[in-house]
């Protein structure tokens, strides 16, 4: 069985919306909570589980765009743009205010991936600006405090050095969620996922945005139930 793109985007974006459940939804439970295993905390914990699968993808599938693409200006453009429109449904949804600086959402750890591999490309024979762009990048994902920081830099920076030798990145891969922590480690389930991948797969058109408008859409749409809920209850 092979995946084409759209299929890995929709499996990612599926995870992804059952981790925004758990976290709007559903209160995270400390170690005491989760000892006594009630339905909330299992539900929460097996979300959150899922969700860990969506990242990687997203990394991969940027790899893959990136590589591909005949405009990495307009690619980058979308990227910003996606992020600036998704980061106050982002905060209504996980921190209930209208602007938080505390956390910037996923696109924008996306959109400084890309500019790092553009920079890795750029500089292809100059090892130690390779190394200075990865760095910068890196650091501008600690200081802005994007979702998922250095790691998902570096996740990016591996799915794109690695992208030639598909047998030994499936291995590898799993270093940087291993190191995370946590439940992070479950990241490691979307690689047999990603291997799947194959460039020549037809598959159906989706619309030109439409990816890019699921995330701030489906974060809001969730926000809005939630504030409902509240409300009712």
């Amino acid at each position: 069985m092979t995946l084409g793109r759209n299929s890995l985007k929709w499996i990612a974006a599926a995870s992804m919306l059952c981790d925004h459940i758990a976290c709007v939804f559903l209160q995270e439970g400390n170690a005491e909570q989760f000892a006594a295993w009630s339905f909330e905390n299992r539900l929460y914990l097996f979300l959150r589980i899922i969700g860990r699968i969506a990242f990687p993808i997203f990394c991969f599938v940027l790899v893959q765009g990136f590589l591909t693409t005949r405009n990495i200006r307009k690619y980058l453009f979308r990227l910003l743009v996606f992020a600036l429109l998704s980061e106050i449904p982002y905060d209504l949804a996980l921190s209930n205010r209208i602007m938080d600086l505390g956390q910037q959402n996923v696109i924008f750890t996306l959109f400084i991936g890309v500019v790092v591999l553009y920079g890795i490309q750029r500089f292809s024979k100059r090892p130690w600006l390779q190394g200075g762009v990865i760095l910068l990048g890196c650091l501008m994902a600690f200081y802005l405090q994007v979702d998922y920081s250095v790691f998902g830099i570096g996740c990016i920076v591996m799915f794109y050095l690695l992208a030639a030798y598909p047998k030994q990145w499936f291995w590898l891969m799993a270093v940087p969620f291993v190191m995370m922590g946590n439940i992070e480690p479950f990241a490691v389930l979307a690689l047999p996922i990603c291997s799947l991948y194959d460039t020549e797969k037809e598959e159906r058109r989706m619309p030109r945005y439409f990816f890019y408008l699921f995330y701030p859409a489906h974060l809001f749409i969730l926000w809005a139930i939630f504030e409902i809920c509240q409300k009712i209850c």
